[in-house]
């Protein structure tokens, strides 16, 4: 056989074999349609967005690298039809992100990791770190997730994802405590341990010494797919607070106390949500006194024009309840978030003004999963289920303080 051609077949062999060796926007599937690789993170944590779109007028980059309610940069297009943008250095995490094609909005569809909410997909990125990070997947026991369906009395079939720790016995008959997740606006119950990483953050905090075994309990914050109206039926009911909070205490609670083993009594029980489920968390922890021991909240979603007194007219009704069995009420907002911010801390005075203990925190932070991640990480290793949660590290304090 002909040498230069033979080293020709051998070198286009190794190209098929070897996909890094082929320029990433040359690839192309089984039809001959042009395919990228995106995204591509490099050594030093920068990250290159690609889309094929010859077509398109103009694609631009959104998502939680950006302040929010921003719109993104735009993307340059090369003479093959490929758009693209690279990301300076980032911090180790995961983001999500979403590209606008001529103001249409689609997520990646060069990336596999992405989710489906209640409103659209989204892709995401992980940006690896020095090392295991506190989310990842890590060499240690594993706990298991069950997905539970349930039938609710007017709104028919409804999942709750359940965590429960290494070592659970069903059929042991020691009790566990519970925290009780709520997932934000545009999210949904499978949020927390696909995009939220919280099992796998359990998992090493017990693995580490650092949380005791518990459960993680994960409802489905809203009443329908898609999601309603922003202010429930009727428009009297914000992010149907009323119904969410009445499923979880009269349904969900009961189930996981027969069927996963959960401590019967408030210090067994916390509640963390952010945004919408930072208002649901907050507002159904309260008002329902002598449920919860741990109510708190992240970048919660409270009207400027609400009208707190009525918010809390539980609360307000069995106030002496509450100073009795809640063991530690919290907030917390990014410093970054021009919205959840100022409402959050008009909460929280109110509700100090009440005579009840609380901590308020201002980590710096936006509102995406970059900040709501490290939260639930520092409440489960310092706050919940602890004798004495106000002599803890704050939340979001640096590692020198932990």
């Amino acid at each position: 056989m002909n040498t230069p051609v033979l080293r020709r077949a051998l070198l286009a062999l190794l190209l098929l074999l070897t996909p890094g060796l082929l320029p990433a926007q040359r690839a192309t599937n089984a039809n001959g349609a042009m395919q990228v690789v995106s995204p591509e993170v490099a050594a030093d944590r920068s990250i290159t967005f690609r889309l094929y779109s010859p077509n398109a007028k103009s694609v631009t980059l959104n998502g939680d690298f950006f302040p929010e309610g921003t719109t993104g940069p735009a993307l340059t297009k090369a003479d093959s039809g490929v758009w693209s943008i690279t990301m300076p250095p980032q911090p180790p995490g995961i983001q999500g992100y979403y590209f606008r094609v001529d103001g249409v909005r689609m997520p990646d569809p060069g990336n596999l990791l992405l989710s489906s909410s209640t409103e659209f997909l989204k892709s995401y990125v992980e940006v690896p770190g020095d090392g295991p990070q506190f989310w990842a997947l890590r060499d240690v026991p594993h706990g298991e997730l069950h997905e539970v369906w349930y039938k609710h009395p007017s709104l028919g079939q409804r999942r709750v994802y359940v965590y429960t720790p290494p070592g659970y016995d069903a059929a042991a008959a020691k009790t566990y405590p519970a925290i009780y997740l709520l997932h934000s606006t545009t999210d949904n119950e499978t949020f927390w341990p696909r995009v939220g990483r919280a099992n796998f953050i359990l998992d090493n905090l017990i693995a580490d010494g650092k949380a005791k075994p518990m459960l993680l309990v994960m409802p489905f914050g809203h009443t329908s797919v898609p999601r309603g109206p922003e202010e429930g039926a009727g428009g009297t009911d914000l992010s149907d607070v009323a119904v969410i909070g009445k499923d979880i205490v009269e349904n969900i609670i009961p189930m996981m106390e027969k069927e996963f083993h959960a401590g019967k009594t408030a210090k067994d029980r916390a509640i963390f949500g952010f945004a919408m489920g930072g208002y649901q968390s907050v507002t159904i922890g309260m008002n329902y006194a002598g449920t919860f021991g741990y109510v708190t909240g992240a970048s919660s979603n409270f009207r400027p024009t609400m009208d707190l007194a009525t918010n809390f007219k539980a609360l307000n009704a069995n106030l002496a309840v509450a100073k009795r069995d809640i063991k530690y009420i919290a907030m917390m907002a990014g410093t970054g978030e021009a919205g959840s911010f100022p409402q959050s801390t008009r909460v929280i005075a109110y509700l100090k003004g009440l005579g009840l203990q609380d901590e308020w925190m201002s980590p710096e932070g936006q509102h995406t999963w970059l900040s709501w991640r490290g939260y639930f990480r520092d409440l489960v290793e310092r706050k919940f289920f602890a004798d004495n949660p106000y002599a803890a590290a704050p939340v979001g304090a640096p590692a020198a303080m932990r």
